[in-house]
């Protein structure tokens, strides 16, 4: 209102507009009724009016009929609230939120036990952990809802196995490779659909290879790096193939500047970053990006350490790794690499996830909260349902 008083006499004609815009329902009753209808500029409105009578109805109709009113009687959802979640146990601390807005950490409760050399990726409100041992493979899939803050099961891969890697497409959760205790690395790709709940076993990759890096980019599957033959001895790879899931087909692609394993890899503005990881000779502080368009590998500012593991994820233009194993210790403080202009920054005041075999990727928290905000809305729409109701007149003049 007070945007339109400044200039009443050019701004008048967008009133009806600029109200339009306002859930009436939302506001009390009795702000409403004291303070918005005895507003001159909407006394003199029939159609302003008419909304403000509206917004005091809502308070008199039974939670049933409100619903029936759609989206202009709820809060706006926020577009996205993105998160990096990290998953190393069930301990104290051992799974937390990393917030990129602020730089802080909340906790995440997991009632299961950290599994070794296992994946995850998120998908519709849903993280799903897959693959991945404790003393035996792990046959099940853990999921969390990330809205409804909870846990529950199900049918995981057919074939149990360690340091695969996976990434989620248009509904569909995609494994690559991994290794079978004890055995050498596979070419296995398998593909879940999150709305059927079942599996299906996909064409192999060109090359079998676990410890990897995979990654979904318009609408393909990359799968970059890795180890073939023995997780431990085996020879590291630099070789990159893409899974196109129209076709079923997997094609070659650039090889990396640099051979590696466990590094990070995410997408930027349609690059592919490879950060970090172990190489032929021991960790790597380098960093490349592939681009899609040219299919090049370009080197990149290195990282300010080194890295045997690197976790990392991106949200927006930066890439925040979060945490990593050195070989004789672990990533000490958060580091933050910006792609627009290729330079890192250590965020010293800011402690790195002290789980280095953690689990690592972005969650999307928009609607956390929002059951909580309507109780809200609830209990103060039924406090001020108490108060005396609109005058009879005010009520008939919508008519």
């Amino acid at each position: 209102m007070r945007w339109l008083k400044y200039d009443a006499c050019n701004r008048q004609c967008h009133m009806v507009e600029v109200l339009g815009c306002v859930r009436f329902p939302l506001v009390s009753k009795t702000f409403l009724s004291k303070t918005v209808q005895a507003e001159p500029l909407i006394q003199d409105n029939p159609q302003c009016l008419k909304m403000v009578i509206s917004g005091m109805r809502y308070h008199l109709l039974s939670p049933e009929d409100r619903e029936d009113l759609g989206e202009s009687s709820r809060p706006r959802r926020k577009k996205h609230d993105y998160h990096i979640a990290l998953f190393g146990g069930s301990q104290p601390q051992s799974c937390r939120y990393f917030n990129p807005k602020d730089s802080s950490w909340t906790d995440i409760r997991c009632p299961f036990e950290k599994r070794r050399d296992a994946t995850v990726v998120f998908w519709d409100n849903v993280v799903y952990i897959l693959g991945g041992s404790q003393l035996f493979p792990i046959k099940r899939m853990d999921c969390y809802n990330v809205l409804k803050d909870s846990w529950y099961s199900k049918l995981g891969p057919s074939t149990p196995r360690d340091s695969l890697a996976a990434c989620a497409s248009q509904g569909k959760i995609y494994t690559s490779g991994g290794s079978e205790v004890g055995s050498s690395a596979l070419d296995l790709f398998e593909c879940y659909d999150t709305r059927t709940e079942s599996w299906q076993v996909k064409a192999s990759m060109l090359m079998a290879r676990c410890s990897h890096g995979s990654t979904e980019a318009n609408g393909l599957i990359y799968v970059c790096g890795g180890t073939m033959g023995n997780n431990v001895s085996g020879r590291v790879l630099n070789n990159c193939e893409v899974y196109d899931p129209s076709t079923q087909q997997w094609r070659e692609l650039c090889g990396m500047r640099e051979s590696r394993k466990n590094h990070g890899l995410v997408v930027v503005n349609n690059r592919i970053y490879a950060i970090g990881g172990q190489g032929a000779v021991g960790g790597l502080d380098s960093v490349e990006y592939y681009d899609i368009a040219s299919n090049e590998w370009r080197a990149a500012a290195p990282m300010p350490w080194r890295g045997l593991t690197v976790k990392c994820a991106a949200v927006g233009d930066i890439i925040y790794v979060l945490a990593g194993f050195q070989g004789v210790g672990r990533l000490g403080h958060v580091l933050e690499y910006h792609t627009e202009g290729d330079r890192w920054v250590t965020c010293t005041t800011v402690r790195a996830f002290p789980v280095t075999s953690c689990l690592i990727c972005v969650v999307d928290t928009c609607g956390v909260n929002e059951d909580e905000d309507m109780d809200l809305i609830d209990s103060q729409t039924h406090a001020a349902a108490e108060a005396p109701p609109p005058p009879a007149s005010l009520l008939s003049a919508s008519s």
